[in-house]
């Protein structure tokens, strides 16, 4: 097996009858037309291959596509990947409705080089030849194809076919060398099954290598599998290059599995999707303008599904106007940034127009100015500002450039320079935009404000709710927080957030009940009343405790013991102090020394434990800490909640 370079492909267009697959034969040795009722027809009605080698030695793989009206969907399937297209238009008949169709779609589909072939040229004289040439340029007048060089042959005379192949030659030197940014996919145009080798797709390779072992899924359907076998015309392969025509064995995949329309990628690499965002032109040909929710037919690669056309710049395109539109597919389809596709009217068949997918959209899009400006964006001419406007939610850079559909060499570069200049910013493995993140900061800032306003005696809004209700997975919304709270926007108070003004507030009533239960608590500091106590008797309950704990004025342990701060730091010392002396203390010693109960020196006890002071040593504490680093702990620690550090 080898390692191919990436091989040209190149793809037929042109009226019905007009030699397509008669050329190809006579240019290659091989019939494209391989089913039996195509060569009883003598029509192309599927896609059809064959490959040449060039005088210059390179090959080229030719998609012979269906000249029938009633096949425009084959052709269709085939013609969206290659590097350049071989108009071939009979001398005798020149240019004919399904010439003009096929180069309105070669146009939708941004093909912009080729070769015209003018063929059955020993069926004509000069003068009628020089007037079918003439009606040629007349249809390419204003086209990518406009200046395309013209040749005269004749397949069965077998005339101008060696100057037709270095006009190929020559028009495929100069196409850019296909792109390979390491997200390989193979639009499937066929399955079937070989006797020996079980399933086998075909199609042109994009964006990136397949080699032999590749791990694979099958998409829409995430069918996993692996790669048997490559070949790309009849030659075994280790490694497929982007650009080439590739069959592929697979296995673990029955061919009744994948079909037509399907891609094959690495799994998890290609997003599939019912919804699109495109910027849409109606072709001036059109024979009506294109409504608000019209249902059309939309060939994307080489898959079709119908779709309902919402426009989102006004109720009605008019034929030659160009728009933003979303489509709502009736299936999904895998599909990246930047492909094109194709609607037709499905009746009478009629094609209409096209575009470039910009997003995949998730959500409805609506008629709004800030909607358009939004898409503008994604379509802007510089990597670094289609990255940023992948970033209007936190991406990793790998997940931005996909879908602003960049290699990722480009994301990296474009990353780096809206970072430079803090348009972006960075959220744990993420980064959002400048706008975006100010939309969280204020989000999160207006749940703290309702909260206070609320719920004024707690420490602040949850810190769980509000990441919920941001829909931040936790590493993000945990790097939001920190760069709020170095910005002074945000407090955190143990489990709480907080705008850093918000400080719990009690009414002049609570305050009353405040001084009550304070000097109840204060009469027996290390035996003090229980919380229901204080709230039967002194009308505290747990939520103004919360608030008390927070601005320092008791100390909560557990959910059983409220305790004063002094009363705290009065019991942490004394067993500091035993601790320093005994080394060790028991909690009878502990109880009889503080003149507590057992009842309270248990959470007490705990409560030093969890503050990293002391630790449990059988039934005896130790002291973790050295004596003084201990009692400087202790000062304050005392003034914290229970979920103080």
């Amino acid at each position: 097996m080898t390692e191919a370079t990436a091989i040209r492909v190149v793809g037929t267009a042109g009226h019905v009858d007009h030699g397509k697959s008669t050329l190809l034969t006579a240019l290659t040795g091989m019939d494209p037309d391989r089913l039996r009722e195509e060569r009883e027809r003598g029509m192309t009605i599927d896609l059809g291959f064959a490959w040449v080698t060039l005088p210059g030695g390179g090959d080229i793989g030719f998609v012979d596509v269906p000249g029938h009206q009633d096949f425009i969907r084959n052709m269709l399937a085939g013609i969206g990947s290659i590097d350049a297209v071989l108009l071939v238009v009979a001398a005798d008949e020149g240019v004919m409705p399904q010439t003009r169709e096929h180069l309105a779609i070669l146009g939708l589909l941004g093909i912009d080089r080729g070769v015209i072939a003018l063929t059955k040229r020993d069926l004509v004289d000069d003068e009628w030849a020089a007037l079918a040439a003439s009606d040629v340029r007349g249809a390419l007048r204003g086209t990518a194809l406009a200046d395309a060089p013209l040749v005269e042959v004749s397949a069965t005379a077998r005339r101008g076919l060696d100057e037709l192949l270095l006009a190929l030659e020559r028009v495929l030197g100069e196409a850019p060398v296909r792109r390979d940014v390491g997200r390989p996919r193979l639009p499937v145009d066929r399955s079937f099954t070989m006797s020996g080798f079980g399933t086998v797709v075909t199609g042109t390779l994009l964006d990136g290598s397949l080699a032999v072992g590749d791990e694979i899924a099958a998409v829409p359907g995430d069918i996993r599998g692996r790669i048997r076998g490559l070949q790309t015309h009849r030659r075994s392969l280790e490694v497929a290059r982007p650009g080439s025509r590739v069959a592929a064995n697979l296995s673990g995949i029955d061919k009744e599995a994948v079909t037509r329309g399907m891609v094959v990628a690495r799994p998890g690499s290609l997003e599939t999707t019912t919804v699109l965002a495109v910027r849409l032109a109606l072709l001036a040909s059109a024979s009506t303008a294109l409504e608000h929710d019209e249902e059309v037919k939309v060939h994307l690669g080489t898959a079709e599904t119908m779709a309902r056309v919402a426009l989102l710049e006004r109720s009605q395109l008019a034929p030659g106007e160009t728009a933003w539109a979303q489509l709502r597919l009736a299936t999904p389809v895998a599909v990246a940034v930047g492909d094109r596709l194709v609607i037709r009217r499905p009746s009478p068949s009629e094609t209409i127009g096209g575009g470039t997918v910009a997003d995949l959209a998730v959500a409805r899009l609506r008629r709004r100015p800030e909607t358009v400006e939004a898409l503008e964006r994604r379509v802007a001419p510089s990597a670094a500002s289609r990255l940023l406007a992948s970033l209007d939610v936190p991406r990793t850079v790998a997940e931005a450039a996909e879908r602003s559909g960049l290699a990722p060499s480009e994301g990296d570069a474009a990353a780096a320079e809206i970072l430079a200049d803090d348009r972006a910013v960075p959220l744990g493995d993420a980064l959002v935009s400048r706008d975006a993140f100010e939309a969280f900061a204020t989000h999160v800032e207006r749940i703290c404000a309702q909260a206070h306003r609320k719920t004024p005696l707690r420490a602040g809004a949850s810190r769980e709710e509000a990441r919920s209700a941001l829909g931040l997975p936790a590493k993000r919304f945990n790097a939001l927080v920190e760069r709020l709270v170095a910005q002074r926007r945000l407090a955190e108070r143990g489990s709480a957030l907080a705008l850093p003004s918000h400080r719990p507030r009690l009414s002049e009533d609570q305050e009353r009940r405040w001084l009550s239960a304070r000097a109840a608590l204060a009469k027996d500091p290390l035996q003090p009343p229980s919380p229901a106590q204080l709230e039967t008797d002194h009308g505290i309950d747990r939520e103004l405790v919360a608030a008390l704990a927070e601005r320092g004025d008791v100390v909560r342990i557990g959910t059983e013991a409220v305790f004063l701060p002094e009363a705290v730091t009065r019991f942490a010392r004394v067993v500091v102090d035993e601790l320093a002396s005994s080394g060790s203390i028991t909690v009878a010693r502990a109880r009889d020394l503080s003149g507590s109960s057992r009842k309270h020196v248990l959470p007490l006890l705990q409560f030093l434990d969890d503050r990293g002071l002391t630790r449990r040593h059988g039934d005896d504490r130790i002291l973790v800490l050295t004596p003084d680093t201990a009692r400087q702990r202790i000062a304050s620690f005392t003034h914290q909640g229970e979920d103080g550090p």
